[in-house]
């Protein structure tokens, strides 16, 4: 299982590799090696990576530069809080823990839920409807994690 480090507002890390806002998107792939193929040309500016035959991760690109990073697979962490493969109720005391909180809406996409503090949205399988999910039982699990870089804290 993949597992990843949140910097908020940066990126992630995974192990060594800094999959950070802004980086090139040749320079990622020669980091992370070749992306699946696009089920659509629609989506020529995201490239998708699995790892175990799971989707682990889905990057999108402005002018070749990493915008979006959604964290679909594997494990998420910040500090010791586990953010992606976890269910909302145990995400939400981790945040609180740390003085931080997950709203139960997010203004910044349209579906999800957001930790403004950590510049991320988070679905559960129930708020996006993954219906293997739904079917076994669990939909509080988190089903993706999203950091971009037009997510940004207003000042006070």
């Amino acid at each position: 299982m993949e597992h990843c480090e949140l910097v908020p507002g940066r990126g992630i890390r995974h192990g060594k590799t800094e999959i950070f806002f802004n980086e090139k998107r040749a320079t990622l792939r020669a980091a992370l090696g070749e992306p699946i193929p696009p089920s659509n040309p629609m989506w020529d500016d995201e490239d998708e990576f699995v790892r175990g035959g799971e989707e682990w991760l889905r990057l999108r690109f402005v002018d070749n530069k990493l915008a979006d990073i959604e964290v679909l697979g594997g494990t998420l962490s910040y500090k010791d809080i586990e953010l992606k493969d976890t269910d909302v109720r145990t995400l939400k005391d981790g945040l609180n823990n740390h003085g931080l909180v997950l709203t139960d809406v997010t203004e910044w996409l349209s579906e999800g839920r957001d930790c403004i503090d950590l510049q991320i949205v988070v679905a559960t399988a129930g708020d996006v409807e993954v219906v293997d999910d739904l079917e076994e039982g669990k939909q509080d699990r988190i089903a993706w994690v999203i950091t971009s870089r037009d997510f940004e804290i207003e000042d006070a």
